[in-house]
């Protein structure tokens, strides 16, 4: 699809010109205009510029040149610092919401069901703090040929991304807090979407093992359907904090029933090991 074709698809199917007008500006004298910033990034990643410097390449004598025009990478990540983050997770749940009732979402393998996947992941790490928002952590480090204990700051983050369409699409991001767990964080996540997109969008939860816990699973205003798991380690299939699995296996003789805060589960062994967790 040429990028004019896109800029129209947005403007016929969302409305885009009037969403985007909608986001405050977070600058108090921006020499450039909120909207051009947001559209150089948002289309630069749509078309898979990856960073910020690429962008500014774009922008200034690529494919972003006529439609944007010249903006540095600087000004880029000034206007998007101070944007409220608030506004942009609610414009993901408003594009996603009209994705899913223009059949978009809809997956023949998955029977018509969305299946979304939750994870976190490590985005960065370095021994010098880069904002007040960093987690820290003190770990071993050879100076000089030598071991020693250095104080590194990282960012972490979680995830919720539609999984069972032709490509994977992102439903929101939360940056996890200091002292915070990564099951915390998407369980805040998964909330937060809740609320913007409703219990019935998400029919089918992909998660690891790390996350049959008893405050996730028990959750039931986060639980929507059934949550599937990867066997990482068999170890993980035991009593975690209460939480108990009732396992039946393909090849094996079924093991006695047991249940999990949040209602029956059951785990199978199969080409892909999962475990339901039905509500």
């Amino acid at each position: 699809m040429q990028r004019h074709q896109f800029q129209a698809y947005l403007d016929k199917v969302f409305d885009w010109e009037q969403l985007t007008a909608g986001l405050t500006e977070g600058r108090q004298f921006p020499l450039y205009p909120w909207s051009d910033a947001f559209d150089a990034v948002f289309l630069g990643s749509a078309c898979q510029f990856g960073p910020l410097h690429r962008i500014e390449t774009e922008c200034r004598r690529g494919a972003l040149h006529q439609r944007i025009g010249a903006l540095s990478e600087d000004m880029l990540a000034y206007a998007m610092q101070r944007q409220n983050p608030a506004e942009i997770f609610a414009l993901g749940c408003q594009v996603a919401q009209q994705l899913k009732r223009n059949g978009v979402l809809h997956s023949d393998w998955a029977r018509g069901r969305v299946v979304a996947a939750v994870d976190g992941i490590e985005i960065c790490s370095s021994y010098c703090r880069c904002c007040d928002a960093c987690m820290s952590r003190e770990v071993e480090r050879k100076v000089g040929g030598k071991l020693q204990k250095s104080m590194q700051y990282y960012h972490r983050l979680s995830a919720v991304t539609v999984v069972s369409t032709a490509f994977p699409i992102f439903l929101g991001v939360r940056f996890q807090q200091d002292g915070e767990t990564e099951v915390a964080c998407s369980l805040a996540l998964l909330r937060d979407l809740y609320a913007w997109l409703g219990r019935r969008f998400i029919d089918i939860l992909v998660a690891d093992a790390l996350y049959l816990q008893t405050g996730f699973v028990g959750e039931r205003s986060a639980w929507t359907g059934s949550s599937t798991s990867k066997t990482t380690n068999p170890t993980c299939w035991r009593k975690r904090d209460g939480s108990r699995l009732r396992e039946r296996h393909s090849t094996t003789k079924p093991m006695p029933n047991k249940t999990c805060n949040s209602g029956t589960c059951r785990r199978w062994t199969g080409p892909w090991p999962t475990v339901s967790c039905a509500s």
